[in-house]
């Protein structure tokens, strides 16, 4: 019979209540059922709470966001630069 208590080979695999195999969260380093899990990334984090903290935003989020409209802005109008009237020389008539 090989012996599997080695040091190098795998720990057992933890199973939950419902022989589902259990994981163990990147975020906080505790095991769960990934059925149970709320984050949108059921194989990675135990929670949402744990997908936002670790990510900074949540996919589920992410999937509804819309993106913001520019505001447009109105072409810039220079002022109209008036022009003072040019003194005219009288006619003359010879």
């Amino acid at each position: 019979m090989a012996d599997t208590s080695g040091p190098d080979s795998l720990p057992a695999p933890v199973f939950g209540p419902d022989s589902e195999e259990m994981l163990l969260c990147v975020r906080c380093d505790l095991r769960y059922v990934p059925s149970k899990s709320t984050s949108s990334l059921r194989l990675t984090y135990c929670s949402f709470l744990c997908e936002l903290g670790d990510l900074g935003f949540s996919i589920a989020g992410l999937e509804h966001m819309e993106p913001k409209p520019k505001a447009l802005e109105p072409p810039a109008v220079e002022p109209a630069v008036e022009l003072e009237p040019q003194p005219t020389e009288p006619a003359t008539v010879d």
